[in-house]
């Protein structure tokens, strides 16, 4: 096995665990915030002349941990809320900027007509997983990935993540930004996270999604990312396999599962080849607490009723305070061993049947391996539907 440590940039051989990779950023955060503290240490010069070094110093510490915690905090709220936000702003720009409406209005029909979402390219920008933002969301989290095997950078994957939580944050962090995602432990693999055609239907916060590597969801979208003959790429695909149907059950402490009558991505793995990779993502359930919605209730009814006219559906949920900031929780995600997969232009349903099975098999092992160190309060993974 091999550890890879993201600060390090070096690998160091393991052979009693698999790969484990932290990500520890606090020095970073605290470069960013420093600024905030010059005012403070020129009148700590005069009054450690005075004779209240010590005071000083233990004040100066406590305030700059407040401002680091403040920053961090501040930043994963407004990239937690982003959809929202870019919403706002853009209903903002329309409504008091008249000089502007008329682009607005081209953009928002560029938004609806832009090919880009759904031909297997995109337009990525190397440079936003690079953003310090990366650094606060990895400080406030502490994410890191175990791998149960190295992969290898020359192959492609068909990537599956469970759960799919409220939103869905940990397949953003995992599908490429620095310090976390695969791309960073695997040099060379190139991982395109996908994501309900609606999403680019969002203004301004599509343009985000792009930027970070995002695509539709769509067959033919997903042919595209694994198509190397068309692209001249060599691209692998992460998927949220339980959708909208599996947010609805995104409860703290459980692990109910929309993964039975998910087959789509196992026939497109087959179709092109890829090896199928299960992940699980502790902890994705507790970043936002769902409002009660069993069903029979109001709540169940309306999200419901939103699917049904949608496509997707709007969750009640709330997090630590009025802006939606999420809960502080350590996130993990376990990376299973790759499920080695033969080509074939025309799968049955008994080859789809055969590999699905082998992957849930695998999904389930390394839950009820890791449950225990990661998630020892949550329960038994169940597969709902």
């Amino acid at each position: 096995m091999t550890e890879t440590h993201p600060r390090a940039g070096r690998d160091t051989k393991s052979t009693a665990s698999p790969a484990v990779c932290n990500v520890v950023s606090g020095e970073k955060v605290e470069e960013l915030s420093r600024w905030y503290l010059r005012p403070l240490l020129i009148v700590g010069i005069r009054l450690s002349t005075a004779g209240f070094s010590d005071e000083w110093d233990a004040y100066l510490g406590r305030v700059s941990d407040f401002l680091q915690e403040t920053l961090t905090t501040a930043m994963v709220t407004i990239w937690a809320t982003s959809p929202l936000l870019a919403l706002l702003l853009y209903t903002f720009l329309m409504v008091y900027f008249k000089a502007l409406r008329t682009l607005l209005v081209v953009y928002l029909v560029f938004c609806f007509f832009d090919p880009r979402p759904y031909d297997g390219v995109g337009r990525r920008i190397s440079h936003i997983h690079k953003l310090p933002i990366w650094t606060h969301v990895n400080a406030y989290f502490q994410p890191r990935m175990v791998f149960e095997e190295p992969l290898d950078p020359s192959k492609r994957y068909v990537f599956g993540a469970h759960p799919h939580g409220v939103i869905g944050y940990v397949a953003q962090l995992i599908a490429g930004t620095t310090g976390l995602g695969i791309e960073s432990h695997f040099p060379g693999l190139v991982v395109r996270g996908v994501t309900m055609p609606a999403t680019f239907c969002i203004p301004l916060f599509r343009d985000y999604a792009l930027a970070m590597g995002c695509l539709s969801c769509d067959r033919n979208s997903i042919r595209r990312i694994l198509s190397d003959r068309r692209h001249k790429l060599h691209q692998s695909l992460l998927v949220v396999v339980g959708g909208a149907d599996e947010s609805m059950l995104a409860h703290e402490h459980s692990a109910d599962l929309v993964l039975l009558k998910r087959r789509g991505f196992v026939r497109e793995a087959i179709r092109a080849g890829c090896d199928l990779v299960p992940i699980y993502n502790f902890n994705e359930n507790a970043i936002y607490k769902l409002v009660p919605n069993q069903p029979g209730t109001l709540t169940h009814r309306f999200e419901m009723a939103v699917k049904g006219v949608c496509g997707f559906t709007v969750l009640l949920f709330y997090g630590r305070n009025l802006f939606f900031t999420p809960f502080k929780t350590q996130l993990t995600s376990v990376v299973g061993r790759p499920i080695r997969v033969q080509m074939n232009r025309d799968p049955s349903t008994e080859d789809i049947a055969h590999y699905h099975a082998l992957y849930v098999e695998e999904l389930s092992r390394i839950y009820a391996k890791y449950k225990p160190k990661y998630a020892p309060n949550d329960a038994d993974i169940r597969f709902v539907a």
